[in-house]
Order: C-alpha cells, then structure tokens, then sequence
C-alpha cells in the first residue's frame, strides 16, 4: 500500500532544511516540497517525528471512494481525491496561479500541492468552476512542472477535520475581505467626492468575486455537506447595499 505525507513547513530556514533530512533517513522519498511517500512501515515514525507541522497522511486505493459521513454530520472520509503538485510560479505567474485557484473547489494540503474532488459529476455542467483537469492544463499552459496523483484518500479523521476547519476558515476569510471592500466603496460613494464610475467598476470587481465564490461554497455543500449560506448572505448584502447608493446617484 502507498501512503503519502504533506505537512506544513516550518517559516524558519532550519527547521525546513532538518526535516527533508530526517525523513530520507526514514526511506522517504520526496515527491514536492513538503509532500512525500512514504513506507507503510516507516508511518508511525514519520507522523512522530512531524507532529509539530500538522501532518496530513494520504493512500492510494484502487476503487473511487464517496465522502462518507457520520450521523451527527461529521465527516469521517472525504472520498477520493486527486492530488495536484506543481512548482511554484514566480511573480506574475504566481498570482495568475492564485486567481485561478479562486475557481477551484479544492483543499490545500500544503505549499503547491492541491487535492481536487474525484467525483467529476459534481462539477458544475455549465463548466464555470476549476477541477483537478483544468487546473493540470493550466499550469501545463504556464510552463510549469507538474504532477498528478489520482486515488488518494485521508488516512485519518484528525486531518480530516483540520482540512474542513481550514476551508471554512478561507471561505470566511473571503466573506470578510468582500465585505470589507464593499464598505469602503459605500463609504466613498456616500461622501460624493470620488468618482462613481471607479466605484462602479470595483463593484463590479467585487460583484464577481462573490458569484464565483459562491459557486465554490455551493459545490462544498454538495461535496461535503458545508453550509455557507449565512456567510454568503451577509456579502450579498453588502455588495447591494453599495449597489442602492451607486445607483442613486
């Protein structure tokens, strides 16, 4: 059986340099950056020695696996996943990279490396959304290396609920920073003194922001079983609101 561990790499440059060393002793081998194989017999070892990094540990299986969910709606099992590693953009290319990514409903498991939902049924049939293919073809398209691991499932439930809580957090994330944009637009446009197309244009900037992040938050939901609507509300509400006094004028 082959399992794979990602984990969150240390910010300093000692601890970064440590760990790659610590688990080629261990017989690992390295796949990208802090994503890597590892021997079923080396497992316990190897989520010892990198408890502090929030260890994610991953398998491959050979049948495609549904989300399976508990009766008091945890989420035990994400099904199968697609995993996606490519080397990091620089500059320009970076940042088209992060604006692509706004339009996948994915899950980071760390620095470049992605896990895309395998159930392709669950893909919007109007195309709208990112899945693992586009997003290979993308970074194909930029010149970039990449690597692609299908079959692969969450070891263990503790990652599991981590991973959830940091999708919840980066849909609230995105939430507030719309909100916050919209609130500056409201005050400007309430003040009179900037100029209402520019504001009309970032509205519109952020009108789109929303619609695309809500169709992500629509396909967690039906992914697994996260409930975004209150969240997406209060953004609506704010990007109306800023809509009512741009239209007045």
């Amino acid at each position: 059986m082959v399992f794979y561990v990602a984990y969150r790499a240390p910010q300093e440059c000692k601890g970064r340099s440590i760990i790659p060393h610590r688990l080629k002793a261990l017989g690992c081998e390295r796949v990208h950056r802090s994503f890597w194989e590892v021997e079923e017999e080396s497992v316990n070892r190897v989520l010892k020695g990198l408890e502090k990094n929030h260890p994610i540990l991953l398998r491959r299986v050979r049948e495609i696996k549904k989300p399976r969910f508990a009766k008091n709606n945890g989420i035990p099992d994400l099904g199968s996943l697609i995993i996606i590693a490519y080397a990091t953009p620089r500059e320009v290319k970076r940042e088209k990279t992060k604006n692509f990514l706004r339009k996948a409903p994915c899950i980071r498991l760390c620095r470049s490396v992605y896990a895309f939902s395998q159930n392709h049924t669950l893909f919007d049939k109007k195309d709208e959304l990112v899945d693992a293919l586009k997003f290979e073809d993308f970074i194909k398209v930029i010149e970039e290396d990449v690597k692609v691991i299908p079959r692969v499932v969450v070891a263990d439930r503790n990652s599991v609920e981590m991973l959830l809580e940091e999708i919840r957090q980066q849909i609230e994330s995105d939430v507030s920073d719309i909100i916050m944009c919209c609130r500056e637009l409201y005050d400007r446009a309430l003040e009179g003194e900037h100029d209402i197309q520019r504001i009309q244009d970032l509205l519109s900037k952020n009108r789109r922001r929303f619609v695309t992040l809500k169709k992500v938050a629509v396909f967690y939901e039906k992914w697994l079983r996260m409930d975004f609507s209150r969240s997406l509300m209060r953004a609506y509400r704010a990007v109306e609101k800023v809509n009512a006094i741009v239209s007045g004028n």
